[in-house]
């Protein structure tokens, strides 16, 4: 069979072509890599020849550059029937692809004359492409959201039907009537189909199309000449241009991609835009956030959703550090304001080629090719040629190699995330600088390159010299802009969230015996504290009965009996019975497990006898706590347990992160108190006071552990480390010297020992102790997934703020294997201790130039400008790291910050009346995507925020009450949960709830805000006025809420007769705390 290739621009003979439909005709089109087009050309309507109405025509189709095919004459018919049916069949390809999606179905209208001559009426041409495979360009914007995901998920048409146009060369042939517009015609009924899809739907999502929209090239050298070409002028304008690269595929490693049609003109417009001059990335758009957008729950939320077209840039690639989109500056005519003077333009010549894009079909194996293309930073060289025009191809091309010129496209920006293109311009170089073997293959290489070699044979070294920096002195440039149809990096898609926020709420079921046993501790706590009671009552009764009395006329036994029979007569006796009655049946029922009634005396003798020692056990603890030296009493031990431990741990390491060190340093001290025996929690205290600017603290802690244990090697290795920064050498030596003399065969202390040597300038202790620690670590593990020596010594330096020692490892681990992204991470988070945040982010763009796709460094970038109050920043940041296939170690932070980032309110969002409705049900998806991959205080107050802002009441109840649950002792929490019951009009739990936000220090002055308002409306001003105390100790500045404050102080004091106090703002916590309570 044979079949016409598109690969090959060249006529195939009728013959082939009509044996072609023959055998399409018997099945051979059916297979697998074979395609079959129809073009059925079915009538025309209202056409005229050279003698009017009265013409014979027929019709010529051609398909992109194959041979074309002519239907049979009609005669005598304006309107004629041509029912012809041509067809065609191909090899599917990438090349096949490549030509249906650029080139066009043309359909020639001709009249048939006397003695066998034809004249062209006129033409249509028709776009096939566009109808058998949408895809996404810049001259085509996508559908988004859910009208995107229906639009994908049905198949491409196989067929259409069009009524083209006919565009006739001479319109004088239509009559007077040619311009009126509603004149019906000339125009032909077309209809075309394929046997088969020209992409299977199953590779239409892992390829891709590549778009390029070629600007110019400018300015070219100065002898090339615009006027009409003549061939006695080789400079003359009989020239066209071609732009030829290679390009990753899928049947070959590579292939040959040819934008040709190039012209030279001259041009008064600027050569180039001065925003686009250099190389920039085109980034996806940022998540619709409207109101009709399909937002958190729907298949459009984000990263999927708002995908508008890929030309469209977001205007700035916050997301990748060093690189900003700058807008282009626009200058629109009449939009007020004095016009501005345009400067004069100087006419260039430039090449320009039609605005029409080229397009590249991507299979799913070229992708990858092209991915690892530039993951081994291979760069594209794009090769600018010069040939002559056809009509002038007899001519001789003596310069066609001094003219070539390569421009090399660094694609690696297409591997950050997000990004779908790049646009710019790029210097072109002469190609004979690099020799004319390292060029792109084309057609006629190879000729042209013997032939110029030949044409120099004899000329000057000199002539040679100047001619390869041609293009460099004229400082010529390629303007190209190169978009993806979708973003070259694999993205993740989020699942909608359907679920209530009840289900995200663990169920806490109590085991059977813990079950008693907490009741049975509930029944003795209700015992003690009716007992408690019934004490102060005795004692008050006891000083009424004997108040003025002399306690020397009365031996004790006979004030015994005295007030004995008070208590009987006054009925008080009765009274204390009745009142602890109900304790010790709870007591019974729960303690000793009696329900039922005893069957024998001698039974219930006995349990009569336990329940009496028991019950006076008790009393006898009460009376002995009740009566005991209150100092004492307030100075007892606090009860703790392993998990308290932990959760303390959590709570400052929380704190810390936000950068709340005071809160931070309230959660260590209190471990430390409540564990005073532990070393570990003394260790963790002494390395935060190092971090955090507290040198002193932190020594007295490690001299404390190491006073109390002097073998506590963690303590040896940091205070040691802590000394040789602070270049106390002798002391560094003997502690660290000691800890390896503790443990030998220690890695770590080896290690840090090996670092000290270093800093010492003892290069052979330091290589020695290296050597010993890389051979015990290499003995004792066995996997590469275990960090080197140098990696997890750099990561106890840095805990304990040992900066100089961590960089000399790091250094090392560099050294060693520079393409690891676990150093820089490291080192921008030992700047990032410092507040050295430029720093910080120069790391982080080192680990991006090593890996673009790695979720951990794009967290830490944007947990870095989170840091910084940058929130476009690192709200930008955060959107690509859930765009990535992999999730960071700590991607709750990331939903947790991206959540409160989205919230309407918050900082980084200001938006419209519209929008905020969608951001509120964004951000709480996002808090809810934080609480099922890692619950915390602080994501569930997020939930809480959202359902707030949404007026969910009831899940917003719920959502504090779990954040409450996993930290009681969160002042933000408590706030919240007042604000909620206020505005729910429970008075009594709000103003409890602000008390213990206020006791425990809160520091969201917005909340504070709005709880003042919430007791102003309930008429309590004297809390109103402490929450808004506390809100100006946080904000000093806040105009609006001073004036808040001495308006509703003034009120006050005038409604209660007294003078006003000056309204004067200090750090007093505490008296604001105990005033809050009083006045609740």
């Amino acid at each position: 069979m044979s079949v016409a290739s598109p690969s090959v621009y060249g006529k195939t003979e009728p013959q082939a072509a009509s044996s072609t439909v023959d055998e399409a005709s018997h099945g051979h089109s059916d297979e697998p890599t074979s395609l079959l087009l129809t073009v059925k050309v079915l009538s025309a309507r209202n056409i005229r020849g050279a003698k009017g109405d009265k013409l014979n025509s027929f019709v010529r189709v051609q398909v992109a550059d194959f041979d074309y095919v002519d239907s049979p004459v009609v005669v005598d018919s304006p309107n004629p029937q041509y029912d012809f049916k041509w067809e065609q069949s191909f090899h599917v390809d990438e090349t096949l692809i490549d030509t249906f999606a650029n080139k066009k179905l043309s359909i020639t209208l001709l009249e048939s004359l006397p003695k066998e001559k034809t004249a062209v009426l006129g033409e249509c041409t028709l776009s096939m492409f566009p109808h058998f495979l949408k895809v996404a360009t810049a001259a085509a914007p996508t559908a988004t959201g859910k009208d995107a995901a229906a639009e994908a998920s049905q198949p491409s048409p196989l067929s259409f039907r069009s009524t083209a146009a006919i565009a006739y060369g001479n319109t004088r042939l239509l009559g007077k009537d040619a311009d009126d517009p509603a004149r019906i015609g000339p125009d032909f009924d077309v209809e075309v189909s394929i046997s088969r899809p020209l992409i299977q739907s199953d590779l239409v999502e892992a390829g891709t199309f590549l778009t390029f929209q070629v600007g110019d090239v400018s300015p070219v050298p100065e002898e090339w000449s615009c006027k009409e070409g003549n061939e006695k002028d080789l400079n003359s304008n009989l020239y066209s241009y071609t732009l030829n690269f290679m390009l990753p595929a899928e049947s070959t490693p590579e292939r040959l991609v040819t934008i040709s049609n190039g012209g030279l003109i001259m041009s008064d417009s600027p050569t180039t835009d001065p925003s686009q001059s250099t190389p920039q990335p085109i980034m996806l758009p940022k998540p619709n956030t409207s109101t009709g957008g399909t937002l958190a729950g729907g298949p459009g939320e984000f990263p999927d959703a708002g995908a508008t077209s890929p030309g469209e840039a977001s205007g700035s690639a916050l997301g990748i550090p060093g690189i900003e989109i700058a807008a282009p500056s626009t200058n629109v005519e009449g939009g007020g304001g004095k016009p501005e003077k345009v400067a004069a333009v100087e006419a260039v010549k430039k090449v320009v080629w039609p605005s029409t894009p080229f397009l590249v079909w991507m299979p799913p194996g070229a992708v990858v090719r092209l991915r690892e293309k530039i993951v081994r930073k291979e760069v594209v060289e794009v090769e600018f040629t010069r040939s002559l025009l056809p009509r002038f191809s007899h001519l001789p091309d003596t310069n066609a190699a001094k003219y070539r010129g390569k421009a090399t496209l660094d694609l690696s920006c297409l591997l950050f995330p997000r990004v779908m293109g790049i646009r710019g311009r790029w210097a072109v170089e002469s190609a004979e600088q690099s020799g004319t073997g390292s060029h792109p293959a084309t057609a006629d290489g190879p000729k042209d390159s013997v032939t110029t070699d030949l044409a120099h044979t004899g000329r000057k070294k000199k002539d040679d010299v100047s001619n390869t920096n041609l293009f460099h002195t004229a400082g010529t440039s390629l303007g190209l802009e190169l978009l993806l149809e979708k973003p070259l990096l694999d993205k993740k898609k989020l699942q909608p969230i359907t679920k209530s926020v009840t289900d995200f709420i663990p169920r806490r079921t109590i085991a059977p015996h813990l079950l008693y046993t907490q009741r049975a501790r509930r029944a003795d706590e209700e015992y003690a504290a009716q007992l408690q009671k019934v004490v102060r009552k005795l004692v008050w009764e006891y000083e009424r009965t004997f108040r003025g009395q002399d306690p020397v006329e009365e031996n004790e036994l006979q004030r015994k009996r005295k007030f004995f029979f008070h208590l009987n007569k006054s009925g008080a006796y009765f009274e204390f019975k009745e009142q602890v009655k109900g304790a010790v049946v709870e007591i019974v029922r729960e303690r000793f497990k009696q329900k039922s009634p005893f069957t024998t005396r001698p039974e219930l003798h006995l349990f009569m006898s336990e329940l009496y020692v028991y019950l006076t056990d008790q009393m006898h603890s009460v009376l002995t706590e009740t009566f005991r030296d209150r100092k004492r009493t307030a100075a007892a031990a606090i009860s703790s347990t392993s998990d308290d431990f932990q959760v303390l741990k959590a709570w400052a390491a929380d704190a810390e992160m936000d950068r709340w060190v005071a809160g931070a340093e309230r959660w260590h001290r209190e471990r430390v108190v409540r564990f005073e025996d532990s070393m570990q929690a003394w260790f963790d205290y002494g390395c935060f006071c190092l971090r955090n600017g507290m040198p002193d603290k932190g020594e007295e802690c490690f001299k404390e552990i190491l006073g109390r244990n002097a073998k506590h090697i963690p303590s040896l290795l940091a205070y040691g480390s802590y000394c040789c920064v602070n270049e106390r050498f002798e002391e560094a030596r003997v502690f660290l010297v000691t800890a390896v003399s503790l443990q030998p065969k220690y890695v770590m202390a080896l290690t840090i020992l090996g670092l000290f040597y270093d800093v010492l300038g003892e290069e052979d202790e330091s290589e020695s102790n290296i050597l010993e620690a890389q051979k015990t670590h290499k003995s004792s593990v066995g996997t590469a997934d275990v960090p080197s020596i140098f990696v997890a010594a750099a990561e106890f330096l840095i805990h304990c703020h040992a900066g100089q020692l961590a960089e000399r490892a790091l250094s090392q681990e560099i050294l060693q294997t520079n393409a690891l992204i676990n150093p820089h991470l490291q080192l921008h988070q030992l700047e990032l201790q410092r507040a050295n945040f430029r720093l910080a982010e120069e790391h982080l763009r080192d680990a991006l130039e090593l890996r673009q796709d790695d979720p951990d460094v794009w967290a830490a970038l944007g947990h870095l400008q989170y840091v910084q109050r940058l929130w476009d920043q690192a709200k930008s940041s955060y959107e690509t790291v859930l765009t990535l296939s992999q999730e960071p170690s700590n991607i709750s932070l990331v939903y947790t910050r991206l959540g409160s980032l989205y919230l309407p309110g918050r900082p980084g969002v200001s938006t419209g009346a519209d929008d905020s409705r969608s951001l509120v049900v964004l951000a709480k998806s996002m808090y809810l995507r934080a609480c099922s991959a890692g619950p915390s205080a602080a994501s569930w107050l997020g939930v809480g925020k959202a359902c707030m802002a949404a007026e969910e009441w009831d899940e917003a109840e719920d959502a504090l009450a779990e954040a409450n649950v996993l930290n009681n002792r969160h002042a933000d929490v408590w706030a919240y949960l007042a604000l909620l019951n206020l505005q729910l009009k429970r008075e009594f739990e709000g103003n409890q709830c602000i008390a213990q936000a206020l006791r425990l220090g809160i520091r969201d002055a917005g909340v504070l805000r709005a709880v003042s308002d919430a007791l102003l409306e309930i008429q309590q001003p004297v809390a109103a006025i402490e929450c808004l105390r506390m809100c100006l100790e946080i904000e000093p500045d806040d105009a609006s809420t001073r004036a808040t404050f001495s308006r509703v102080l003034k009120e006050t004091s005038e409604a209660n007769g007294e003078m006003e106090p000056a309204p004067t703002i200090g750090p007093r916590p505490g008296k604001i705390a105990r005033d809050t309570v009083q006045a609740v």
